[in-house]
């Protein structure tokens, strides 16, 4: 495991010049009009993103169609089996958890967390002794997770004019504690449209004591499910 864990510090070595890039702003109107118009398209970007070997001929604004306009076509019909992972996850039953993360991903290939469980799940079970798995498949995993962080960091600056973008919570959980290595934090408010939490500890990557999220899709998510 901590070879995993290692590897996964270095490439978090790309954030050295977090603060000093182009942000890509996102506009949910422009990505559903593409979904609407150009469906089979964003699941051509999907692909590509999803590939094993990176696809280096996409652009920021590809991986953002792509993993923005993934949410809009799924619509979050992988949930049930994201929860069903963690939960088993949890119990430390990581071969069932990883059957589920696979389902999951069936669904939703960038699903973030279904990513992130699905490596750690093989990554565990080969620490145990089984054998089935190599550290490769873990890797893909990773990978592809490491490529929608990235996707992420180009949206924002995690400030309140320049908040990260997401396509759930989960994903400001994960995107905190994987890809910025925040772990604590004192108190989460919603703001305006925006999830905002105010850190215990800053990082290496991330130095001001509030970061926000832009939560325009969880927000739309939540009021479909409770029929609003």
């Amino acid at each position: 495991m901590k070879k995993f864990i290692l590897s996964l510090a270095v490439m978090f070595s790309c954030l050295a010049a977090f603060g000093q890039r182009e942000i890509i702003s996102m506009d949910w109107d422009v990505v559903k009009d593409i979904v609407r118009e150009d469906p089979d398209d964003v699941r051509e970007l999907v692909s590509r993103l999803s590939a094993p070997t990176l696809d280096t001929t996409l652009t920021y604004n590809d991986r953002i169609i792509a993993f923005y306009g993934q949410s809009l076509l799924s619509d979050g019909r992988e949930a049930a089996l994201v929860n069903d992972m963690s939960e088993l996850f949890s119990k430390d039953d990581y071969a069932n958890a990883l059957i589920k993360a696979k389902e999951a991903l069936a669904v939703n290939p960038l699903n973030l967390r279904a990513l992130e469980r699905a490596g750690m799940c093989i990554a565990l079970l080969i620490e145990s002794g089984d054998t089935s798995y190599s550290e490769d498949e873990a890797y893909l995993y990773f990978d592809r997770a490491m490529r929608i962080y990235n996707t992420i960091a180009m949206t924002g600056l995690g400030d309140e004019e320049y908040p990260f973008c997401v396509t759930s919570v989960a994903d400001e959980y994960e995107f905190m504690r994987n890809y910025l290595e925040l772990y604590e934090y004192e108190s989460q408010a919603l703001v305006g449209v925006c999830d905002v939490f105010t850190l215990k500890e800053t990082s290496e990557y991330y130095s001001d004591k509030k970061i926000y999220f832009d939560a325009t899709r969880p927000l739309e998510m939540l009021a479909k499910a409770l029929g609003q």
